[in-house]
């Protein structure tokens, strides 16, 4: 058969079940004995890469991989460390079977999110083995899972540029619960305020030793790794744009201007919760932050 045809047609893709023998060849691959942790065997990124490609091309494709939501996201850890792997993950694909699809962003059930807020909120309370095994410095959490897990929840309240607000007043509700959600900057006591965590994160970024792995250990990964160049994660732009993330979520969770102007107490009530957890001037001191352009050396 003509691969150009078939791969063109995907109501026979789903006839012939071919999303449910990938998600069966990646069951098995992630039901070995080695840690999913710490590996990420190529099979499942492969599969994954395929069944986002499925999700991509057809509204019915998506609702059939829709039905394998929990299974996605109780295996949603694996290969959110390795930025080589973004798009060919259980996550991704649970991503994809939403995305963009109002009537599947509705059919997310209050379970769902809370899973994956419970994920997100372990990334506030610890680091990632991974990384620490390849010499990272352990910084207490984790910004590159967590700004993943945010991703995902931005695709729950925001589709086809409009907010679900069911899912939206549900997130704000479940991050509340648990303020290690937002990082050691806006947890609560001890939080120094968006601003200063954006200025630490630059200032990681600007020293070589706290902004990647020790020189000791970062030679020691396999050279077999095609992506490893690629796979090189930098410690203070990780946190930045974990919390550019989760400004991103939270405006997405903000309620619309109507429902304020109708004086909607849920409404009011969210828009307050939001305000208390980023002030204003906060925000305008990030946006303000001059950049620094590096210098080129003319040749």
């Amino acid at each position: 058969m003509n691969n150009k045809v078939f791969y063109q047609h995907p109501n026979l893709m789903r006839a012939l079940g071919m999303h449910e023998t990938v998600m069966e060849v990646m069951v098995n691959v992630l039901g070995g004995g080695e840690s999913k942790e710490i590996t990420f065997p190529k099979m499942v990124a492969n599969c994954c890469r395929f069944l986002c490609y499925f999700c991509r091309i057809s509204r019915q494709n998506q609702k059939a991989m829709f039905d394998h939501l929990s299974y996605l996201l109780e295996n949603s850890s694996v290969g959110l460390a390795s930025p080589a792997m973004r798009g060919s993950t259980p996550l991704d694909v649970a991503a994809a079977s939403v995305m963009d699809n109002n009537e599947l962003a509705l059919a997310l059930r209050e379970p769902d999110l809370e899973k994956v807020v419970r994920y997100l909120a372990g990334c506030g309370l610890q680091s990632c083995q991974m990384l620490v095994s390849k010499g990272y410095p352990d910084i207490g959490w984790n910004p590159v899972e967590g700004e993943r897990y945010l991703d995902f929840l931005r695709f729950a309240v925001f589709c086809n540029g409009e907010s679900v607000e069911e899912n939206a007043n549900v997130v704000v509700r479940l991050l509340i619960r648990r303020p290690e959600c937002f990082g050691p900057a806006l947890r609560g006591e001890g939080g120094n305020g968006l601003l200063a965590a954006m200025e630490e994160a630059i200032k990681i970024a600007e020293d070589p030793s706290r902004d990647g792995p020790s020189p000791t250990t970062g030679s020691s990964k396999t050279p077999d790794t095609d992506e490893e160049e690629d796979d090189t994660i930098h410690m203070g732009n990780a946190i930045m744009t974990f919390y550019a993330a989760l400004i991103d979520l939270l405006g997405r969770c903000a309620p619309e201007m109507h429902l304020i102007h109708a004086a909607k107490g849920e409404a009011i009530r969210i828009r307050s919760i939001l305000r208390s957890l980023i002030p204003l001037g906060d925000l305008v001191g990030v946006i303000s932050i001059a950049f620094q352009m590096p210098t080129i050396a003319k040749g």
